[in-house]
């Protein structure tokens, strides 16, 4: 049996003190390795100061260890297994590196739980069932009729895989604890890279017939569900996957995780929280790789990354003095609060709006759908829409009422010195002609749109998550219900219209929705 990586003793007597000194921890250690090796070609043991930190990571009184072993040892196994089959990663493959996780451990619970297999088939047969539905997606999808789309995020927002399976799921009688667990599996957890209406654009391209591309359509997805692992590798090597033998990967993950897995299902972990958490491995190659290190050779992108850090950094700090966060998910809202504002300020600087960039983004996608109809990635607005997000939360955070809340977050006054007292910040003239240098700070600070994931931030975000759900490991810690009050809905009111984020038709309970707030 593969060696479980022990913990070291807790030192916290408050488990919320715990989470964000890890989480504040795995932060800045990100951006102090973007900062040592921006300058050179990524290799994969430059991400071993973070490994170190997940390795750090303690398990509390209050927390259940057989739960947080899900992601800590996830990562730590993630870690080692690719350190002994190569040196890097190239920069396309890195974006196979956080999906692998969900359909290999989604297998091991399909053998632990045969309910929750026989729950599959059933909406695998929903799926065969559902050419309408599919069909009619697919096609708003190919036509740009949401706008700019959030593929793969983590709420039910109009035209995202979850949406798409959230509708199927209305549709297919099975028990509650697994349609939470399947829509669990494909909002925090990861079950494949695949995008829905992908399949459906390309044979369209291909053959010109409608028909045939939904049904293959509705192949791919309940392939998904299937036999998840044997798709991802798959989808893996359609796609040119070189850096290192997947098939090697799969196998020892899943020789490493079998026992932590059967741990957590026999320790009565939530089924929905088993395939959602070991999937949280994305600093190491994705974050932290080639496409970080090369943003950041820019010494203004660098600078922003500093400067945004620190200001999430110290106000989640001032907040947890404050006695704000009661619960490790809280400190989620005050540190992707701070940051947002921090981003926002950066706007507001040099007189740019949130709003200004949602327009551009939107009147850019219309223009794509019509050049692009048919070679169009669907993934591709991904992290635009992210990034959108949380400028426009920051502008809310940063504005006076009534319009804002008056520089704070979840009551927490920002930090904002950090930002304002950083040398570079404080003179664009650097990187352009004096007294002209109106887009210095705000054009680098676009330049993380096609990957904001440190900006948002990711890795105490998750630290959180992963906390939270070890505190309460028999209640489902996803999907969650809400309204996440998107920067595009302010362009397009009536995508409002289509959105399922707060309609799952399957509210979780308030012990476990804790909704971050501004």
């Amino acid at each position: 049996m593969p060696e479980i990586h022990e913990y070291g003793e807790c030192q916290y007597a408050d488990v919320v003190e715990k989470t964000m000194n890890e989480g504040l921890s795995a932060q800045e250690t990100c951006v102090d390795i973007v900062r040592e090796h921006r300058y050179e070609p990524f290799l994969w043991k430059h991400c071993e100061p973070f490994y170190n930190c997940v390795k750090d990571v303690t398990v509390h009184p209050d927390q259940s260890k057989e739960c947080l072993n899900l992601w800590r040892e996830s990562y730590m196994n993630h870690y080692e297994i690719i350190d002994s089959l190569c040196k890097t990663v190239n920069p396309l493959d890195t974006a196979f590196l956080e999906w692998m996780q969900t359909p290999i451990v989604l297998d091991m619970c399909y053998k632990l739980d045969r309910d929750f297999k026989d729950a599959i088939d059933e909406f695998c047969r929903t799926i065969r069932e559902s050419e309408d539905l599919i069909g009619i997606e697919a096609m708003r999808l190919h036509s740009g009729f949401y706008g700019i789309v959030s593929s793969k995020d983590f709420a039910a927002l109009p035209g995202s895989n979850f949406a798409a399976d959230v509708m199927i799921l209305d549709r297919t009688p099975i028990d509650r604890k697994y349609k939470e667990a399947i829509m669990a599996a494909k909002s925090w957890g990861l079950n494949t890279i695949y995008v829905f209406g992908d399949r459906f654009t390309r044979t369209v391209q291909r053959c010109r017939n409608v028909q045939t591309a939904i049904e293959q359509e509705q192949k791919y997805l309940e392939w998904i569900w299937a036999q998840p692992s044997m798709f991802m590798k798959k989808i893996m090597g359609t796609f040119g996957f070189t850096s290192f033998n997947r098939h090697k990967y799969f196998e020892l993950y899943e020789k490493r995780m079998t026992p932590i897995v059967k741990e957590a299902y026999d320790a009565g972990v939530h089924i929905a929280n088993i395939p959602m958490l070991p999937t949280h491995v994305g600093d190491m190659g994705h974050h932290l790789g080639d496409s970080y290190y090369n943003i950041c050779k820019d010494d203004m992108c660098m600078n922003i990354l500093d400067a945004v850090t620190q200001v999430g950094v110290r106000t989640t700090r001032r907040g947890y003095a404050m006695g704000v966060p009661k619960v490790p998910f809280a400190l989620t809202g005050i540190i992707t609060g701070a940051q947002g504002a921090a981003m926002a300020e950066i706007l507001n600087w040099d007189g740019f709006t949130a709003n200004m960039f949602v327009d551009m983004m939107e009147h850019r996608f219309s223009n794509w759908v019509l050049t692009h109809p048919y070679d169009r990635p669907m993934v591709a607005e991904l992290h635009i829409n992210d990034w959108l997000d949380f400028v426009a939360k920051g502008e809310r955070i940063i504005r006076d009422p009534p319009k804002g809340y008056g520089g704070k977050t979840m009551g927490v006054p920002v930090d904002l010195w950090p930002l304002r007292n950083n040398t570079l910040l404080n003179d664009p003239q650097w990187y352009g002609y004096p007294y002209c240098s109106i887009t210095a700070r705000t054009g680098a600070l676009f330049r993380f749109i096609d990957q904001p994931c440190m900006l948002s931030p990711e890795a105490p975000s998750i630290n959180a998550l992963v906390n939270q759900t070890a505190v309460n490991p028999d209640k489902p810690m996803a999907p969650i219900q809400l309204c996440k009050r998107c920067a595009t809905s302010e362009w397009l009111p009536a995508k409002c219209r289509w959105c399922r984020a707060n309609d799952l038709k399957l509210a979780v309970g308030s012990e476990t929705r804790i909704e971050p707030g501004e």
